[in-house]
């Protein structure tokens, strides 16, 4: 059996710190009760997580199925899909029966409305991530002579072509044209076309083949982390900086709604893609060191991540409920504790969830 690397098992529980921090900041945005501060650090800085997911994912689909062994494409879906896809539809299930409920539209549970919800990732706002992950997984045999390919190339000059290329894919998504009338006479292209984010993975691919890669060259990777620690430590605070200028230039200085300048540096812009690996190069090297603060919380932090993933959106609705009826609005609670709050509430349950599962596996 391939052993699991420590250092990317932990960067899975600092990218689902920065998760929930996303989720709990758009809330706050959304409602008008956030400081920019509080805005910069969850809705800009937290950005990394997302991306990171996948290249997790790609080095770990990389590392346990190499090139040079045969792929079982049978088994490797039958494997996969049995761990995120069943979750998916489940999940999904119960977030569109629970706003069904308590939005009183009872038209969300037509089959058409779930076919959608499932093929599209609509079921709740977080569970999108899961349909990218699937992608990934249907395509892989794809993702693998891509790989070959970039090696016969080179991967010096295969990674950059790749990296511009993505943030090619999405300078023209953003600002995507007109849609042509053949597209808007058709609904169903025109889903296509309007959630294409959802699910067309190729948004995210470089990051998810830089996993693969490292992967493939673990040792060279390994020698980066450790050799060069300040340089990524200073990469790292150059690129946080930089897309902090940005952040207070455009919303101080110029006056931008903070949504418009989050969407600008999010994940898939040139300075958010930027920042995700310096941020992943950064973590990984700090995590390499083996001698950082909760350790041992990270870590079962880390290991409990997919279930706290699932599960912390119900929370931040129903705590967000409380707090304005028992308090009158979300600006009377200190955003920070919301945070704390959720984070909590999801590790505990995902700790009890843990804790049952391993009993009745016992049985």
């Amino acid at each position: 059996m391939k052993k699991r690397n420590p250092i990317f098992d932990n960067l899975r529980g600092l990218c689902m710190l920065g998760v929930i921090g996303i989720h709990v900041g758009s809330m706050a945005v959304e409602e008008h009760v956030a400081s920019s501060l509080w805005v910069l650090l969850t809705n800009v800085l937290s950005r990394y997580s997302v991306p990171a997911f996948f290249f997790i994912s790609g080095y770990g689909l990389f590392y346990s199925t190499p090139l040079e062994q045969d792929l079982d494409y049978g088994q490797f879906l039958r494997k996969r899909l049995k761990s995120i896809a069943i979750p998916y539809v489940l999940y999904t299930l119960l977030y569109i029966a629970y706003n069904a409920f308590f939005a009183r539209d009872w038209s969300l549970l037509a089959p058409d409305q779930i076919a959608f919800a499932l093929f599209f990732g609509t079921g709740e706002y977080h569970i999108y991530f899961l349909v990218l992950l699937l992608w990934f997984y249907l395509l892989f045999p794809l993702w693998r002579l891509l790989m070959k390919a970039m090696e016969h190339i080179g991967l010096k000059i295969a990674l950059p072509i790749l990296f511009a290329a993505q943030v090619a894919l999405y300078q023209f998504s953003f600002h995507f044209w007109v849609y042509p009338k053949w597209i808007a006479a058709s609904p169903i292209l025109l889903n296509l076309c309007n959630y294409r984010l959802n699910y067309f993975c190729f948004f995210y691919l470089f990051i998810f083949m830089l996993g693969g890669v490292i992967a493939r060259h673990y040792d060279s990777f390994q020698r980066l982390i450790t050799e060069h620690r300040k340089a990524l430590i200073a990469f790292f605070l150059a690129s946080a900086g930089t897309n902090t200028f940005i952040f207070y230039r455009w919303t101080n200085l110029w006056g931008m709604p903070y949504e418009n300048t989050i969407n600008y540096l999010q994940q898939l812009s040139l300075p958010g893609l930027v920042y995700t690996i310096a941020s992943v190069l950064c973590f990984s090297s700090l995590l390499a060191t083996e001698n950082y603060p909760f350790k041992t919380a990270l870590k079962r932090m880390s290991d409990r991540s997919f279930v706290i993933y699932l599960i912390h959106p119900f929370f931040i609705d129903q705590l967000s409920l409380l707090i304005i009826r028992k308090m009158g609005g979300l600006e009377s609670f200190p955003q920070p504790l919301f945070y704390c709050l959720i984070l909590g509430i999801s590790y505990v349950l995902a700790e009890g969830w843990h804790a049952w599962n391993k009993r009745r596996e016992k049985r």
